[in-house]
């Protein structure tokens, strides 16, 4: 599927993750441009007319510059009080074009893209699109509707590149527009909808390995909409057919919600296997709650193999 990469780790409860600092439940997708995109609120509109009959501007006017929208179908109590989810779009300069240190991560997992280096350092600009108070929607309407208000944004305006935030990779515009009209049935399958990601475990603690032959991989999309991820830190197997593995079990909780308990089993690569999961905190950021996979011994990889096999490591 794709590039596995090779990340240094910062520490945190004894493994070691990416630094984060988003702690935000906000949905955030950007799309870049060459130069500064003059927005036109009212074709946005005329594309949402059709795609979600009732989204409208929070002022109430179809002309003016203050790009904040609404759905009467989309609104909760929180401490007594109606809430609307809202999203907005706001345009904003990139700190330092042409600079792509920001965005190699996101660079290396995005699967779908392998060219996107280019267009994105030469971009300049970005329209920022994000929901606001949208947590309590349900889970697949979120992702409709962000969807949804980026396709309406992207058909208007085109775009160098999306930068699908959440979900930690770059998309091709005129692909992703392709990949919603494929899969509108199963809007999951879209293009941006998850991500499952691959990295390299380069050390433990303070202690660095560059031989190490440790694993990590990911989904990457489903906690926001506030489902569990799912993660496996392996070693000895082929990272190609866990990444399958993390990629079916994604699809089987958009399809169906998340089934697994903490302590069940399923197969695993071979019906020898007996592969455990049990909910934890994400090894890798953000942070969000987890179905952890263990493949058992040999193949766990880290603390839990330290602890697997009655060996402590500091």
């Amino acid at each position: 599927m794709g590039r596995s990469t090779a990340y240094r780790f910062s520490t945190w409860q004894g493994f070691r993750v990416l630094d984060d600092n988003e702690n935000s439940r906000d949905y955030r997708v950007r799309l870049f441009y060459k130069q500064k995109p003059e927005v036109s609120k009212a074709a946005i509109l005329d594309k949402m007319d059709v795609r979600s009959p009732g989204f409208a501007p929070r002022d109430g006017k179809r002309d003016s510059n203050r790009l904040d929208f609404r759905h009467p179908d989309y609104v909760t109590n929180i401490g007594g009080k109606s809430v609307g989810a809202t999203w907005s779009i706001r345009d904003e300069e990139i700190e330092y074009p042409g600079d792509l240190t920001p965005y190699l991560p996101a660079l290396e997992q995005s699967w779908l893209w392998d060219d996107a280096e280019g267009p994105v350092g030469d971009s300049e600009h970005q329209l920022v699109i994000l929901d606001q108070t949208a947590s309590n929607m349900r889970p697949l309407e979120r992702l409709k509707m962000m969807q949804a208000v980026v396709a309406s944004v992207v058909e208007t305006h085109p775009c160098e590149a999306i930068y699908w935030e959440a979900t930690e990779q770059f998309l091709e515009p005129k692909k992703f527009i392709e990949g919603l009209k494929e899969f509108a049935a199963k809007p999951w399958k879209a293009p941006g909808a998850f991500n499952v990601r691959v990295s390299r475990v380069i050390g433990y603690g303070e202690r660095r390995d560059d031989d190490s032959r440790d694993m990590l991989v990911d989904s990457l999309g489903l906690g926001i909409l506030g489902w569990p991820d799912y993660q496996c830190h392996f070693r000895g197997l082929d990272w190609k057919e866990i990444q399958q593995i993390i990629y079916e079990k994604a699809l089987d909780v958009f399809e169906k919600g998340p089934k697994l308990q903490d302590g069940q089993a399923f197969p695993g690569i071979n019906a020898t296997q007996v592969w455990k999961c049990r909910y934890e905190e994400a090894i890798l950021g953000p942070p969000r709650k987890v179905i952890d996979i263990d493949p058992g011994i040999p193949y766990c990889a880290g603390l839990r193999y330290a602890v697997t096999a009655g060996v402590y490591v500091k």
